[in-house]
């Protein structure tokens, strides 16, 4: 009885080191790699006068933070920034990339105006709130298809977003790719009118990512 005892004092201790030293030791940061990652907005005309309308593609490509990966990918943390000044207008490009609705370039003019309505104080406010922040509060799922269950802080107000993920894992490296629907509404935005409300800009919004990341040196 007494080796019994002892054998089963020794494997309980080995189970506690073992999953204290996976718990404490393994979790590895990634460091958002700026040139690999954007996010793209995808907004489309609304309204009787929609067809005079145009099909936007609003996208950023300076986005910062960290990923901290969990030995289990449901304690794993997500922080990003992005900078409001940095959001692009219509990108020939990229315009490409988004199929037939987007076929066509847009005048430098209209650019211009999208923009600054964006970046005005009665949407997104760049003058009074110059970053937007997003931070994991939950991960569901299992790998590699996740949902992010995430803070997003906007304009000075915080909004709980879910965010589709695909996630492919690495030694050194870490890459999430997803879409989803969302309206202006659920980000606390009210759609951009003209035209006394006869052109606008529909309420559902189609969002697209990719956030790439390196492995900080050390956090093996």
């Amino acid at each position: 009885m007494r080796l019994i005892s002892l054998l089963l004092t020794a494997i309980a201790v080995i189970a506690t080191f073992s999953a204290s030293a996976q718990e404490n030791g393994a979790t590895k940061e990634f460091q958002v790699d700026t040139n690999a990652s954007w996010l793209r907005a995808l907004a489309y005309p609304d309204g009787a006068l929609r067809r005079f309308g145009h099909h936007h593609v609003i996208a950023h490509r300076e986005i910062s933070g960290v990923i901290a990966v969990a030995p289990s990918p449901l304690a794993s943390t997500v922080f990003l920034e992005l900078g409001v000044e940095d959001f692009e207008v219509d990108n020939p490009v990229l315009r490409k990339l988004e199929g037939e609705d987007f076929k066509g370039e847009i005048s430098t003019k209209d650019i211009d105006g999208t923009r600054a309505n964006m970046l005005g104080e009665k949407l997104l406010n760049v003058a009074q709130f110059p970053v937007i922040q997003i931070r994991s509060i939950g991960v569901e799922g299992s790998m590699p298809d996740l949902d992010i269950i995430a803070t997003v802080t906007l304009v000075g107000m915080e909004y709980t977003v879910k965010f589709p993920a695909n996630v492919q894992l690495a030694d050194d490296s870490f890459l999430a790719t997803g879409r989803l629907e969302i309206t202006h509404g659920e980000l606390g935005l009210s759609p951009f009118t003209a035209a006394g409300g006869a052109l606008s800009v529909r309420d559902l919004i189609v969002l697209k990512y990719e956030i790439s990341g390196t492995l900080v040196i050390g956090s093996e």
